[in-house]
């Protein structure tokens, strides 16, 4: 697990390409690899790699850059590649000859032996950059998932790629708002960020790019889903095994380390059960082996709080237990340095709190940790999927196990149906073309789903806080038409006449919110920043695969009385790994406790970061409305205003930080020409 920072000039008239300022680059992101440093500049001075390493395996003999035999291949890598050493004594038997023992060696041979399909062998979390010399190409490619951060740039007709987009500071890039993004939320819901020509390779996808200027971005993989309308002819059992063998083996691959491994606990079943597994997995090769787990408690918040339950799954797995116990002081405290590493505006403190754990494990000693992110987003964890899962009957389910008769369905889908306006087509079904016809594009873009839609509503900056001018040059922000329009054109083919609408939801989460949030702001970012890997089973893509061809209702489960049963199919596999407790607890998302203003800390803070002053200095918001909902926060602790102030104080944070010039509109800037 690493950072990396690397450079591409394209062709120009001169005739000696510059020396970005490598070093200091790196400097930016010592965080991501303290444990050494080292860089590539080719003879002619066109392409630059450098690295930073937090070293896991192969501690002594992994350093990189890596090159290959004749030193015309160079790369580096950020991430873990799974079952490498098969992998390796395959290319040995092939003739490749390697340097180290690490993981990330296996990349450079793959490229050597199947060129740009190289990518299709590699398992685990990565982003990566491999330099061909001989075929004059610069490639970077990004996991199945957006595990690993990958941004990329073009500043000066120089392609610049990087783990995190402050280490283009000192090679020359000015940043500038991207007001587009901000006003659709793209950094949230597709591949742009909040800045000006910076951008994510997507998950899935590579960046190819060549001296005459050539770039192209591609998918080399992509997640698929059953057709509708076929029957499932495994067994409910047979399913159920097999969920539970691909989550072991995907479990077994990540316990693979030359440093201590711990797992994050919480009180759900996610962690749970990797914590469970992880654990039965140590005792199989050693009896007495112990994981360590790590836990926040919210002290002031027994809301909150599920540490205690936490704590009695430990003692279930036979696991040592630490707990990091925070106030709201430590989280708005840390608010400001978690929005410098995150790069990207916080609507809560969710990520401050993961941010301040993974201080606490590295300083327990510990750098690598095992997670439980993901199986929401492919179990159907989230209670916003179940209208999507009753939109239409599932019918590829086996004896139609787990599923509602026609009534019941659009009964219990009518009682969603009146909190969005839909109850007067409520004795036509939810599909009534009339009804469709009613809804906006974005949900007629993707066979009439909505959870986009009740994503987007939470998790966007309001349109009052934006100023006239930018209104009329961008419209008013649709960020459910950014999240549509994000996936590629065949998804939304599948979405409209294969895949069954909870499909549809599940595949719109994995593609946007996942990786941009879940992966980046939740994740590597919070645990990056203090040094720590986290390794997600549940983002195996193998056991991704096979989780997606099941039918829907082993997922969302309708029991005999009508209630929804999420996560059906994973309660049953992980049963044996599992307390009862945890077996029979209803879902809680992890949540940080949000201030209601009574805190003085938090005064000081939004009065700190808003002034009118900071506000005209983004260029972009109406100072006056921003300024008006701060004094109606002030005054009523409302937790809605909370959340916008959250959003306005990053963008601030974000702004001095990276000393962001003023945006300025088209008709400000015709006038100061």
């Amino acid at each position: 697990m690493c950072g990396f920072c690397c450079y591409f000039h394209f062709d120009n008239s001169e005739s000696v390409y510059p020396n970005l300022d490598l070093d200091s680059a790196l400097e930016y992101i010592h965080h991501r690899g303290p444990d050494s440093r080292g860089k590539y500049i080719s003879p002619d001075g066109r392409c630059a790699l450098g690295h930073v390493r937090l070293s896991i395996i192969d501690l002594a003999g992994g350093h990189q850059p890596l090159s290959n035999q004749s030193g015309d291949i160079q790369s580096v890598v950020n991430g873990e590649l799974y079952d490498f050493e098969r992998i390796r004594s395959e290319l040995e038997a092939a003739g490749h000859k390697f340097k180290t023992l690490s993981d990330s060696e296996i990349a450079l041979h793959l490229f050597e032996e199947h060129d740009l399909s190289f990518l299709e062998y590699l398992r685990g979390e990565f982003a990566l950059c491999i330099w061909d010399s001989k075929k004059d190409r610069f490639i970077a490619a990004r996991d199945r998932y957006g595990i690993k951060p990958l941004y990329y740039t073009i500043c000066n007709g120089t392609l610049l790629v990087a783990s995190e987009i402050k280490s283009f500071i000192p090679m020359g890039w000015k940043p500038e708002w991207d007001v587009d993004s901000i006003v659709s939320n793209g950094y949230t819901f597709d591949h742009r960020t909040c800045f000006k020509g910076v951008y994510k390779v997507p998950p899935a996808h590579y960046l190819i790019a060549n001296s005459t200027g050539y770039l192209e971005v591609r998918p080399y993989w992509d997640a698929d889903y059953p057709d509708k309308n076929l029957k499932e002819t495994r067994t409910v059992d047979e399913m159920i095994q097999g969920v539970r063998e691909h989550l072991i083996e995907a479990v077994r691959h990540r316990l693979r380390a030359d440093v201590p491994l711990g797992v994050y606990l919480s009180g759900g079943i996610d962690s749970s059960c990797i914590a469970g597994i992880a654990s039965a997995l140590l005792r199989e090769k050693n009896p007495d082996a112990k994981l360590k787990a790590f836990s926040i408690s919210f002290a002031e918040s027994e809301k909150y709080d599920e540490s205690e339950i936490a704590e009695r799954t430990a003692k279930f797995c036979n696991a040592d237990f630490q707990k990091l116990s925070l106030t709201e002081d430590d989280l708005l405290t840390h608010f400001e340095d978690s929005v410098w590493h995150v790069e990207q505006p916080q609507f809560n403190l969710n990520g401050v709190g993961k941010f301040l754990l993974s201080a606490f494990v590295r300083d327990q000693g510990y750098k690598v940790v095992l997670t439980g992110e993901g199986s929401d987003e492919h179990f159907a964890g989230y209670a916003f999927f179940h209208a999507d899962y009753l939109r239409e009957p599932d019918l590829a389910s086996p004896n139609g196990f787990g599923t509602l008769d026609d009534k019941q369905r659009l009964t219990r889908l009518n009682l969603f149906g009146k909190q969005a306006e839909f109850s007067k087509y409520s004795d036509k079904g939810i599909t009534d073309d009339l009804l469709v016809d009613k809804m906006d594009r974005t949900r007629r873009m993707v066979n009439n789903v909505n959870t986009h839609t009740l994503l987007c509503k939470h998790l966007s900056l309001k349109e009052e806080y934006f100023n006239r001018p930018v209104l009329s040059q961008y419209g008013a922000p649709n960020p459910a038409l950014t999240m549509a329009e994000s996936i590629n054109g065949i998804a939304r083919y599948k979405a409209n006449h294969k895949w069954h609408p909870l499909h549809t939801a599940l595949y719109l989460e994995n593609r946007t919110m996942l990786p941009n949030y879940l992966c980046n702001h939740l994740g590597d970012r919070s645990e990056m920043a203090h040094s720590i890997e986290a390794r997600t089973p549940f983002l195996d893509h193998h056991f991704c695969e096979y989780v997606n061809h099941l039918p829907p209702s082993v997922k969302i489960k309708a029991e005999s009385d009508g209630a929804l049963n999420e996560k059906w199919i994973l309660k049953e596999a992980v049963k044996p790994y599992i307390t009862d407790e945890i077996y029979n607890r209803t879902k809680q998302p992890y949540l940080a406790p949000s201030s209601k203003g009574r805190n003085p800390l938090t005064t000081d803070l939004v009065n700190k970061l808003i002034t009118k002053e900071n506000l005209d200095h983004l260029g972009w918001v109406n100072t006056e409305s921003v300024y008006e909902a701060k004094e109606r926060y002030l005054e009523t602790n409302d937790p809605e205003l909370f959340k916008d102030m959250l959003f306005i104080m990053s963008f601030v944070i974000l702004s001095q930080r990276f000393q962001v010039a003023t945006y300025h509109t088209m008709s400000q800037a015709t006038v100061a020409r």
